[in-house]
């Protein structure tokens, strides 16, 4: 008998340290930001000064796990994974270093967002700068799509494509 009242005892003590746990995993991950600011996080997340680099698996994160990037380095293109991406921001990252640069800089200088029910593209003109250096700010435009996923905007792809003689930098939003 007291062996049954003691596992009994231990089934209602387990069971109620275990609830509020198990009510913390079934609900989906809330992210309250907005698509946008989600979008504009990532700028602020690959920029750094001082030698103190990106946490890049935060900027892992921001990502579906299937994501592509496709840059534009006219007139190459380059299409990469979340992987390869993260792999070309290092060895750009490790050339600054070399150089005896510890910073680099991308802002949003315009957005515009639209959105539908659980996907979203937001158009960005942004400007990259490497501080302290003689090299001038240089604008860029990139174009991302995005889907919420269990209460989270997560990036699916973003294409970038840099303003020419040709091609001014167009305006949006902002």
């Amino acid at each position: 008998m007291y062996r049954i009242r003691m596992t009994g005892l231990a089934c209602v003590v387990s069971m109620a340290l275990a609830a509020p746990a198990m009510a913390q995993t079934d609900e989906p991950a809330e992210d309250l930001r907005s698509v946008e600011q989600v979008v504009r996080d990532v700028y602020d997340l690959v920029s750094w000064t001082d030698g103190n680099t990106p946490d890049w698996e935060v900027v892992r994160d921001v990502f579906i796990r299937d994501a592509i990037v496709v840059l534009r380095y006219p007139p190459d293109l380059k299409v990469m994974s979340v992987d390869g991406f993260l792999l070309d921001w290092l060895r750009f990252e490790n050339q600054l270093a070399a150089a005896g640069v510890n910073g680099f800089q991308e802002t949003v200088r315009s957005a515009e967002t639209t959105e539908f029910g659980d996907v979203a593209h937001v158009s960005v003109v942004y400007e990259s700068s490497i501080p302290g250096t003689a090299r001038p700010a240089r604008p860029g435009v990139d174009l991302w799509s995005l889907i919420r996923v269990d209460g989270r905007w997560k990036v699916v792809s973003v294409i970038n494509e840099l303003p020419r003689d040709d091609l001014p930098v167009p305006s949006f939003g902002d």
